[in-house]
């Protein structure tokens, strides 16, 4: 180690055991010691280690410079703590870390503020805000394609601090979130010149291969960052302003392979809320819109040259500069398609909400399978462990609670009166799914 850099820990280990793993032919169980550490991995037989060879070794906790983190996993009931890396010539016990891995270096990111991007709602919960402050607006909106990853963001200060961000904190690389905070770290200098006079967040979707299944976006061979929105200020006193259109968005970052700006899809959409049947047929023209992107991902399509499932559209009002962050954002609303809903609506997109006729209805409407997936994803970083059931159903509490105000209201019942088999049901759900991998 030199200055101040830390390294993550890659050792030189010495396979004092090698035996055919007990499930699987293709995999091979190892028992690898240096001094008084002696560990398990599992490898396959892409190399074949005897016994008394010097293996690199790379340890739970590092992240390798390729981004990846060895963490302990699971391989057909077996635990592996760590990954080989093929032979060596080296002393056993000696730290190979800098060659190996990404340089772990000082960063007070860990005391910024987090900046969070909005909840966003669906029409029928837009609707029923302004029309309780009696405001029928008439605005016409864009789609953005909403893509099914992980939402993320990285901020930076006026000091070209740079970090990056999930859906609810700042992470860094030795708790990360999909690999986003190890690919943010790689590209410091990236983001660091796009300093300026205030707090500056990028606000995308972390997507991509390994992130999440079943539609297109996760069929590319790598991770992309999808940047939607760019903040500036709101922190202490500052007001905060958004910046959506993408070609402004594009103009403001310099190209990296790895950042994709999302842009408008579709024409635009004029919505006038104070006007029901107006509205219903602009809700009937995004339904088409969002049917059409489920289908097939246009984005992606263009983009990767693959062809699957989209998740859906997000509506912007349209605007003709930066505006203010607070109502702008109570404006936005999304559109998923049916495989991707966290409501169980019957439209993607609806002016009124459905109405549950009882609890059992209630708890079949918002504890959805898209919405269970999410809060595995935002609430564990995808991880299935028990000890982190608790986590995960305060997550999906918090996030049924602020988004079913209407839903209680049309169907005259309380969180209060819903909440445990709200509780009851995510609890069966992550048991029966930490069973099955256990």
């Amino acid at each position: 180690m030199t200055g101040d850099i830390k390294f993550m820990t890659v050792m030189a280990m010495e396979v004092i055991s090698a035996e055919k793993h007990p499930n699987a032919d293709a995999l091979r169980l190892y028992t690898i010691k240096a001094a008084e550490k002696e560990v398990e991995i599992i490898a396959n037989l892409d190399c074949i280690y005897e016994l008394g060879d010097i293996v690199a070794i790379a340890l739970v906790g590092s992240t390798l410079k390729d981004s990846t983190k060895i963490k302990p996993t699971k391989l057909r009931g077996v635990y592996s703590y760590g990954m080989a890396l093929g032979k060596v010539e080296a002393k056993i016990g000696q730290d190979l870390a800098d060659i190996y891995c990404q340089p772990e270096t000082p960063s007070t990111t860990k005391q910024l503020p987090f900046i969070k991007w909005t909840s966003i709602e669906l029409l029928h919960n837009v609707k029923r805000e302004l029309d309780a402050r009696n405001q029928a607006f008439q605005l016409t909106y864009r789609a953005k394609v909403k893509l099914h990853g992980t939402n993320a963001g990285v901020q930076i200060t006026p000091t070209g601090e740079v970090a990056a961000q999930k859906k609810t904190q700042i992470i860094t690389y030795e708790a990360d979130n999909a690999d986003f905070a190890a690919w943010v770290e790689q590209n410091t200098k990236y983001f660091s010149q796009l300093k300026g006079n205030s707090n500056i967040t990028i606000f995308g979707e972390w997507c991509g291969s390994g992130i999440q299944r079943g539609v297109a976006i996760s069929q590319i061979e790598r991770k992309v960052f999808a940047v939607f929105a760019i903040q500036y200020g709101g922190v202490g006193e500052e007001i905060a302003e958004l910046e959506i259109r993408p070609e402004v968005i594009r103009a403001i970052l310099a190209p990296n392979e790895d950042i994709f700006v999302l842009p408008y899809y579709g024409q635009p959409v004029n919505l006038n809320f104070g006007d029901a049947k107006q509205l219903q047929a602009a809700a009937d023209t995004i339904n088409q819109m969002v049917e059409a992107v489920e289908k097939i991902d246009p984005w992606v399509k263009d983009n990767f040259g693959i062809e699957g499932v989209g998740e859906g559209l997000v509506m912007y009002p349209q605007v003709e500069d930066i505006v203010a962050r607070d109502r702008y954002t109570q404006l936005i609303f999304k559109a998923k398609g049916e495989k991707h809903q966290v409501v169980k609506t019957k439209k993607a997109v609806q002016i009124e909400p459905e109405i549950a006729q009882n609890i059992a209805e209630f708890v079949d409407l918002f504890v959805t399978e898209a919405r269970l997936q999410q809060a595995l994803t935002e609430a564990c970083s995808g991880e299935l462990d028990m000890k982190q059931m608790g986590q995960f159903l305060q997550w999906i509490s918090v996030d049924i609670h602020k988004e079913s105000e209407a839903e209680l209201a049309v169907a005259d019942l309380t969180w209060k009166q819903v909440n445990k088999f709200v509780n009851s049901a995510a609890r069966k759900w992550y048991t029966n799914k930490v069973t099955n991998v256990f």
